[in-house]
């Protein structure tokens, strides 16, 4: 047995703080990994306050840590898609019950345990901070991959400039769309259209959606909308911003608040709406996507701290103009 530090979160309003872990021995399909970075979402402020309860059998104190880079220590003694010194990441999905990160020890301790099936080797290309970057992006490519093409013809409208948005505003533009961001905070918005997205509105201050989009873009709204906010009010907006026979995808994670939307909009405009939660299946094409395009989103991380400043780093995602927040072991390294 192996014991580390790790960041453990206690029982829902317990809060957070970095104690001793002590790892089991591996089985035969384990692979022990050194943490190198983690990022911090919306997700671990739930799991922290105890609101993913409704979907998961959570047993506290549980290590959070679902976007991660690692690189592996030591593997067990049926693994052979990867070995000592590989850098890796990992798929938050295990099985339907089992979310790593979630209801199962994450990657927010200096060493870890994990499953070989859900592991994936980095690309040289991609460091270790991108790396950690791979899980929500991988979110986004699989909404946009189930909501069907998106290409140079199409207009895309992102509701929602967060981590998710972002992600699948530049999936979008790699692609050759035509990208609107629909987000109320400004900084958002401008790092939207650095990172390539055509258009960044606040929709608040618009007005007419529809005249907006006819006047500097040539069409009616947009035929793929991608609802990225996370609040019930995102998918009213995406309704109401799309054209006839539009496809909307939803990705934002509203938790168990009510949605009010405007249903009758979306069989008079023969609306197709499809839902996706997690990422299974598509890892490594969305791997070779971010290497081939020539993906790099590290600009969204807005501050990064050690593992022994966890608390401030939870904190950190609260804010109104935290992007990405990652977390480091101090004896680990970054890239």
């Amino acid at each position: 047995m192996i014991e580390t530090n790790a960041i453990l979160i206690g029982e829902k309003h317990r809060g957070v703080s970095v104690g001793t872990l002590t790892l089991p021995d591996l089985g035969p399909h384990d692979v022990l990994v050194a943490s190198r970075v983690v990022g911090i979402c919306r997700s671990d402020i739930e799991l922290r306050d105890g609101h993913l309860e409704h979907i998961l059998e959570i047993d506290y104190p549980i290590v959070p840590g679902h976007e991660w880079s690692g690189q592996v220590v030591e593997v067990g003694s049926a693994v052979s898609k990867v070995k000592p010194g590989d850098r890796v990441v990992g798929e938050c999905l295990i099985t339907s019950h089992d979310w790593f990160g979630c209801n199962v020890h994450g990657a927010g301790s200096e060493l870890f345990i994990s499953p070989d099936s859900v592991l994936h080797i980095l690309p040289d290309t991609v460091d270790d901070v991108m790396g950690a970057i791979v899980e929500p992006f991988t979110i986004a490519f699989r909404a946009i991959r189930t909501a069907g093409r998106c290409d140079a013809g199409d207009v895309v409208a992102v509701i929602g400039g967060g981590m998710i948005g972002q992600c699948a505003a530049a999936i979008c533009h790699a692609n050759g769309a035509e990208v609107v961001v629909l987000e109320p905070r400004e900084k958002r918005r401008a790092k939207a259209l650095e990172l390539g997205s055509d258009h960044a509105i606040d929709p608040g201050a618009v007005g007419d959606l529809g005249a907006w989009f006819m006047e500097n873009v040539g069409v009616p709204g947009p035929n793929l909308v991608v609802a990225a906010s996370g609040a019930p009010a995102g998918l009213a907006l995406a309704i109401d911003v799309a054209a006839f026979e539009t496809r909307v995808v939803m990705i934002g994670i509203t938790g168990t608040s009510a949605i009010s939307a405007p249903l009758n909009q979306v069989q008079a405009k023969n609306l197709v709406i499809t839902g996706v939660t997690g990422s299974p299946g598509v890892w490594p094409a969305a791997l070779r996507f971010i290497g081939r395009a020539g993906i790099d989103l590290r600009s969204l991380v807005t501050s990064t701290f050690n593992f022994e400043n966890a608390t401030d780093a939870f904190d950190a995602v609260e804010n109104p103009d935290s992007m990405k927040v990652h977390l480091r072991p101090s004896t680990g390294g970054v890239n």
